[in-house]
């Protein structure tokens, strides 16, 4: 290679000894332009005409990353490579998903043709944008920095991409045997693609990776499976577990993405699979980041465990802290630098540590704060209530969410002249509120709470005829709907099951709203709450131009707002005027009920 990287050689040996657990690796994730002598004379491309071409251009994109390389800082660790992303987990865009380019990122949408068998079409239009793309790239690149490798994605996030998270973690309750075929068909066709796409991009036999920035002598790439925060240990490991493990066995270094709180009581099934290199710390929105005294302890365990860290968005003030702690070896420092003197202060920082052998002999306690969640079989308890025992089996139906035995109960109530109102108060609210609350204390997961709210749904259809006209059967209505930019809707229909299995009327127009259907919805309807959600610190903000239609509208006295979801806090909802605000779906009935004053 004809590196702009003059340092690369001894940037490569750094690696060589990271994934074999030892040294440190300095880096960032992406780069910095400003102070940066150019290591080129490359002119930045017109800007693009529109988002496609942004995105989905290869010529363009190629001579947009030329530019940026050629005007990025490259000391220290920092790698010389073109990152080629498209979306996170474009391995089901290839698979039939729906690119959607915004300002930020790539959006994938489901397929909407998906079936449960899935293929691989080598003739995809997404597909064939990948391979362009990347040749396009190492056209451009002539030598002077690697094109990196698509952040892909595998398993069980590729299948949430193609056919929606609700229906994937439902999936784990409901068809278990199907879903276990599908993550081997999946891994089938990652290793396809994968080893096609590597042909393009590897540099003899090294490469490098898009997310994160990483270099390996041989095939690498980044593992992960977001939506298993939702999920329980068991679950993970049977339907993440070995297949990430097939990964490892078949690639030659590879790299765990932990994401988030929800996921730590995973470590331990990840830490069991031997062939796993390294795992990187995500702490997520909210959370101080990688660099931060709270997930010292979570270094150390992974670091006895044989396995490599890599740490993230750690300053300079937490660098040297940090190593006191976990020590010098294995250990991967993505840095949040601003400036080439920045990484000059750092670089002398890093000199002080060298390599111990004996660094491994760290405590192997538990994580602090690591949630110590039950991990057996959820039971179902009799309802012991004073209500008639013919109808105990609704509550008990509803918690094991399971749909057709609350239809047939409910079935069997109505021929017998039961009140409606004594359906919904005395078994469906309550049978809600108890999975509410075990979900709450780590004894159930997201499938479990969509199980049981499916099956409160389809009861609840039975005895919506009965109801039209008689207002005192709801306690209010809601409309609720994810904010304008932002496309997760996990989040929002769990609040939405759990307001309706707790006597709200709810009315969820979706995601992607913008300010004038919010408004709408409210005039309409004549809503008693507004419920907006946002998972990206992008789109929480447009929650403050809802506030203010509805206050143009002459609106804003009589509908009581609720706004939530990852990166909100009860500050935020205070600052931009919200009534209320729930970290989760279960504290959100509580928050809606004392809003309208009916909190028994």
């Amino acid at each position: 290679m004809k590196t702009w990287k003059p340092n690369l050689e001894e940037t490569k040996k750094r690696y060589i000894n990271w994934w074999n657990q030892k040294g440190i690796v300095l880096n960032m994730w992406e780069h910095f332009q400003e102070g940066v002598k150019p290591h080129a004379s490359v002119a930045a491309p017109q800007p693009p005409i529109d988002l496609n071409q942004k995105w989905f251009d290869p010529q363009w994109r190629a001579d947009y990353l030329d530019w940026y390389i050629a005007h990025s800082c490259l000391k220290a660790d920092m790698l010389p490579v073109a990152n080629t992303q498209l979306g996170p987990g474009s391995l089901a865009a290839i698979l039939g998903g729906v690119f959607e380019g915004g300002e930020d990122t790539i959006w994938i949408h489901p397929n909407p043709n998906f079936t449960d068998e899935i293929t691989f079409n080598p003739e995809h239009p997404n597909w064939i944008l990948h391979k362009e793309l990347l040749k396009a790239c190492k056209a451009k690149a002539n030598g002077h920095y690697y094109v990196g490798m698509p952040d892909l994605m595998e398993g069980l996030d590729v299948l949430a991409a193609l056919k929606g998270t609700d229906s994937v973690l439902l999936d784990t309750v409901m068809q278990p045997e199907v879903l276990e075929q599908q993550m081997q068909q999946i891994n089938n066709i990652y290793f396809k693609v994968f080893d096609e796409l590597y042909d393009i991009i590897k540099e003899n036999d090294e490469m490098a990776f898009c997310y994160f920035s990483a270099w390996a002598p041989g095939k690498m790439t980044k593992l992960q499976s977001d939506i298993s925060t939702m999920i329980s240990e068991d679950d993970f490991r049977r339907f993440v577990q070995p297949f990430i493990r097939e990964q490892c066995q078949k690639i030659d270094y590879t790299l765990y993405h932990l994401d988030g709180v929800g996921a730590m009581h995973h470590l331990p099934a990840l830490l069991e699979i031997k062939e796993l290199n390294a795992i990187q710390w995500t702490p997520g929105v909210g959370e101080p980041q990688g660099g931060s005294p709270k997930w010292y302890d979570l270094y150390k365990k992974i670091l006895a465990a044989g396995k490599s860290v890599m740490a993230c968005w750690v300053t300079l003030d937490e660098l040297r802290p940090l190593l006191d702690n976990i020590g010098g070896d294995g250990v991967h420092l993505e840095m949040d630098f601003h400036n080439e003197s920045e990484v000059e202060q750092a670089m002398r920082i890093i000199e002080e540590y060298t390599s111990k052998n004996d660094q491994q002999e760290t405590a192997d306690g538990d994580l602090a704060n690591e949630s110590k969640l039950e991990t057996e079989a959820i039971k179902i308890e009799t309802c012991h209530k004073e209500e008639s025992e013919e109808l105990a089996p609704l509550y008990d139906a509803i918690v094991a969410g399971k749909m057709e035995d609350a239809i047939a109960v409910t079935k069997k109530a109505i021929q017998e002249g039961v009140a409606p109102q004594e359906i919904i108060n005395n078994y469906m609210i309550k049978a809600m509120g108890e999975v509410g609350q075990r979900f709450q204390d780590g004894k159930a997961f997201v499938p479990q709470l969509l199980m049981a709210g499916r099956a409160m749904k389809g009861a609840l259809e039975l005895l919506k005829p009965m109801l039209q006209g008689s207002a005192s059967t709801t306690i209010g209505k809601v409309v609720i709907g994810t904010v304008k930019g932002d496309l997760h809707d996990i989040g929002k229909n769990l609040v939405a099951s759990m307001l309706e299995g707790c006597g709200f009327e709810v009315i969820n127009i979706g995601i992607d709203v913008p300010a004038d259907k919010f408004v709408e919805a409210v005039k309409e309807h004549q809503a008693d709450i507004l419920c907006m959600s946002a998972l990206l610190t992008t789109t929480m903000t447009y929650m403050k131009e809802v506030i203010d239609a509805l206050e143009a509208s002459g609106l804003r006295h009589q509908v009581k707002i609720m706004v939530g979801g990852a990166p909100v806090n009860k500050n935020f909802a205070m600052q931009i005027g919200a009534d209320g605000y729930s970290d989760n779906a279960n504290s959100a009935v509580a928050v809606a009920k004392e809003l309208l004053g009916k909190t028994k």
